[in-house]
Parts: structure tokens; sequence; C-alpha cells
């Protein structure tokens, strides 16, 4: 329930920001009622400095690389695991693996989000599993760090770590 009202509360932020610039176009400084002013002006610049710096960011991709020792001509395999479950989001986890002869070989993972993942940012920092045989399970520990933003700013940074076997 709280990952919701965060949304919420950052989604309704959004909306104030596009209020305020609109707003501030069509009525100029008429926007900014005396009461809530300071409030105002300060949504209204850190949202337009998160616009401007919103250009320059690039994409990270939740991609860690496991081996690279492995048969590149061998078919792959995907494990795919949902490592948590919340009202708004899950945090999903896949991991490749090369077939070889006897074994299946670990080769990368990666990780994301996804549902209603406004406010929230998911840094994938690092996994261990072991290749395992075809009839059996492989376990495996994954971390990471949620990210709790308001307005693309970080609020509040979780660990969590993950534990569990592929079947």
């Amino acid at each position: 329930m709280i990952h919701l009202l965060w949304s919420i509360i950052n989604l309704i932020t959004v909306l104030y920001f596009l209020y305020l610039i609109v707003g501030f176009i069509r009525k100029g400084k008429r926007i900014f009622s005396p009461k809530f002013k300071v409030v105002s002006i300060f949504v209204m610049v850190i949202g337009v400095v998160q616009v401007i710096s919103a250009v320059s960011l690039e994409g990270k991709t939740n991609r860690i690389t496991i081996s690279n020792n492995y048969n590149k001509k061998n078919f792959s395999k995907v494990e795919k695991v949902t490592l948590e479950k919340n009202l708004t989001f899950d945090i999903n986890m896949h991991v490749k693996y090369s077939i070889e002869q006897t074994e299946l070989i670990a080769i990368e993972s990666n990780s994301f989000l996804t549902g209603f993942v406004s406010g929230y940012e998911w840094e994938f920092t690092s996994i261990e599993t072991e290749n395992y045989k075809p009839s059996e399970n492989a376990k495996f520990s994954a971390n990471g760090v949620l990210k709790w933003n308001l307005f693309g700013i970080t609020v509040y940074n979780e660990s969590k770590t993950f534990n569990g076997i592929f079947k």
C-alpha cells in the first residue's frame, strides 16, 4: 500500500508542475497564489531543472554478464523469476543459460520493474548463481537497490537481497 501512496504522490507532483507551467504561460506570475508561492516556485524550479537534466541521462540496462566461458554456437535457455510482488509493481529477473552437453552455464542476467513504477527506479547490482544440470535445481542470490524518487530526485535507497531456486 505504501508503494501505491508513493506513486500517487509522484503523479500529483508532476501534474502540479504541469499546471504551473501552463498557468505561467497563460497568466504569468498571477498563477502563484500568495499562500503557496514558495512551494509553487520550488516545484517549478525543480521541475525545470529535472526536465533539462533528463536530456543528458543515459539509460542503465541492469544487465550483468556472468560468464564468457561458453560455446557461443550452443542454444540458450532463459529462466524467469519474479523476485518481489507488490500492489503496484513487480521486480523481475531473467537469467540466460547456455545449454552445454551435461550442464547449463549461466551467461548473463538482467532485472527490471514492471507495473505502475512512478517514483521508483531499480538498480540491479549483482547476482550469484551456479551452473546446473537440466534435471536439478539451481540456487541464486540477487542484490539490488530500489530507489524511491520524488520528482526525479532520489529520496531513499532501499537495498534488497533475494534468494531462490530455479526449478
